[in-house]
């Protein structure tokens, strides 16, 4: 027997229509900068994202299966279109201008994308891949009529021309919540980026799950600084999140350095915010030099690697909470949180927050053998960590090829560790090789392959070693072939435009040859271990000249 329930699928749609129903005034804030640029309410973005929403259905570019990409950083206006484009019943694909331009270009074409919305400040980026993009029939700057630049893109139109064709009137319409919603893709840790393809169940489960005292504590009378870019795991869930709760958003577009964040905490009064801890540690400089105060902060979530404990003492003395959290692409955001026992002791608050925390509501997580047999959460047997839930990838996107998810079930995360009675989840290491810098992938793969290609590189080996700033940055080993005098300037120019800027490693260190196991394999471990204080060691060598 069913019961006798209204239904109603869950659409991300509802998430803004909701917001301007309940929270119409609320206040959505573009910055420049660090200083506000521009203002609306969850009313009138809901009102913008309906035209908009109206006239891409129109032309055809919101129908089930049409991608539609978004090459922009964090404005009201990326806000709409990250509303208005699965809204209407289309797939968004938010692209990251950070890949390198190869990457980039991939996965415009990898997942059909008909039109591209984008940034003024992203158009030489646009230009520069359009050549390799023919599938894309309209480039949609993002700007008003006066602000049009010149450009070389075919098919260009102008975003509030476009928007201004739309009805006002138009009717979210309902669906199947299972129906693709946005796409983000891998950093490409190996090959090609990886797409995640989203849905608007696990997206609207997500954001519920996660949003509450347990996750990012989130409510009416909240103001939250959306720092995480929205081509990143849909920027934390905050496009969707924000609204749900009725909270204030600030949206800092390109800029999110530490001066820029900390003119906005106090211009604003923004009280949740976060960053993977690089950004923590530079928040903390920067504060240290102005020599005031996070203002009405009360709350900082953090990724990636988990935070250094004198790094939360001296955050938390100032403030504001640290939240440590466990998420990656193919979980839709986080999918563990660290939030501590508010009636534990200190060195049981401070052990919680060196975990990646418990699992939200509706996902799970296991560590299993190398063989699969599942192994007991007891916090000290270490596997292979695995999750699930209704928020993490099954697949990915038109790889048949690549099988993530077990027979029974449970995604690989990459990542060896345990996991606790109390389903606390333990990151001890990692399984592969990837290189994380500032809570980015380095793909070490494809940066040594890359450097293999210089003339006079017999062998290249990258590895992930300390660095003070950014936990981890790349390494690069070169054996020379014989005769060769390559140097370290000429692998550094090879490189140059062949991989992202940020990929470049800090060190190039020539070496006779490359330790390698019984099967002929180089033996990483071993020379991690040898060079892993390298940078620091140069630095105080530098320091003394």
């Amino acid at each position: 027997m069913l019961g006798l329930m209204q239904e109603a699928p869950l659409l991300t749609s509802q998430t803004l229509a909701y917001a301007a129903r309940v929270f119409p005034h609320t206040e959505i804030a573009t910055a420049d900068n660090g200083r506000v640029i521009h203002r609306t309410s969850y009313r009138e973005a809901d009102g913008r994202a309906r035209r908009l929403a109206s006239a891409l259905t129109q032309r055809g570019l919101a129908s089930e299966g049409v991608f539609l990409g978004a090459l922009a950083w964090n404005t009201w206006r990326l806000f709409e279109v990250m509303h208005a484009v699965p809204g209407a019943g289309g797939v968004l694909h938010t692209a990251n201008p950070r890949l390198h331009e190869g990457h980039l270009a991939y996965t415009v074409n990898h997942c059909g994308d008909r039109a591209v919305f984008v940034d003024l400040d992203t158009l030489p980026l646009a230009e520069a891949i359009a050549l390799e993009c023919p599938g894309v029939k309209h480039w949609i700057i993002l700007a008003a009529a006066d602000e049009m630049p010149e450009t070389s893109l075919p098919g260009v139109l102008c975003y509030e021309d476009l928007l201004n064709e739309g009805d006002p009137d138009f009717a979210w319409p309902e669906f199947d919540e299972r129906r693709a919603s946005t796409i983000c893709f891998t950093s490409a840790t190996t090959g090609e980026p990886k797409g995640v393809l989203y849905s608007h169940r696990g997206t609207v489960l997500n954001v519920m799950t996660i949003a509450g005292k347990n996750g990012w504590n989130l409510g009416k009378g909240d103001c939250v600084l959306c720092a995480a870019a929205f081509f990143h795991c849909n920027g934390w869930g905050m496009p969707y999140m924000a609204p749900l709760t009725g909270a204030k958003m600030v949206l800092p577009s390109r800029v999110v350095s530490p001066r820029a964040m900390l003119d906005l905490f106090r211009s604003e009064g923004v009280t949740h915010s976060g960053g993977v801890p690089t950004v923590l540690m530079d928040l903390l400089g920067e504060l240290q030099k102005d020599g005031g105060d996070f203002g009405p902060l009360q709350q900082l979530w953090t990724g990636a690697t988990a935070p250094p404990e004198s790094l939360l003492r001296r955050l938390e003395a100032l403030g504001p909470k640290v939240v440590h959290a466990f998420g990656m692409t193919e979980t839709t955001q986080a999918l563990t949180v660290a939030v501590p026992d508010p009636h534990a002791s200190e060195a049981e608050r401070r052990a919680e927050q060196q975990t990646q925390g418990q699992p939200v509501f509706l996902s799970d997580v296991r560590a299993v053998s190398e063989d699969g047999l599942v192994l007991p959460a007891d916090g000290e047997s270490v596997g292979l960590l695995q999750v699930r839930g209704p928020s993490v990838a099954a697949a990915y996107f038109n790889r048949p090829d690549l099988t993530p998810v077990t027979a029974d079930g449970w995604l690989d995360t990459g990542d060896i560790g345990s996991v606790g009675p109390e389903g606390h989840m333990r990151i001890s290491d990692r399984a592969k090789d990837a290189i994380k810098s500032g809570g980015e992938w380095i793909s070490s793969v494809e940066l040594e392959n890359t450097a293999a290609g210089c003339p006079g590189v017999a062998e290249a080996c990258c590895i992930g070693v300390e660095h003070p700033r950014w936990q981890e940055r790349p390494l690069l080993l070169i054996v020379r072939e014989a005769g060769s005098d390559v140097d370290e300037a000429a692998v550094r120019a090879y490189l140059d435009g062949k991989i992202a800027k940020w990929w470049m490693p800090d060190a190039v260190v020539f070496v006779d040859g490359l330790p390698r196991n019984g099967v002929g394999k180089v033996m990483k471990a071993q020379l991690r271990e040898e060079y892993r204080s390298i940078l620091s060691t140069q630095a105080d060598a530098s320091a003394a000249e």
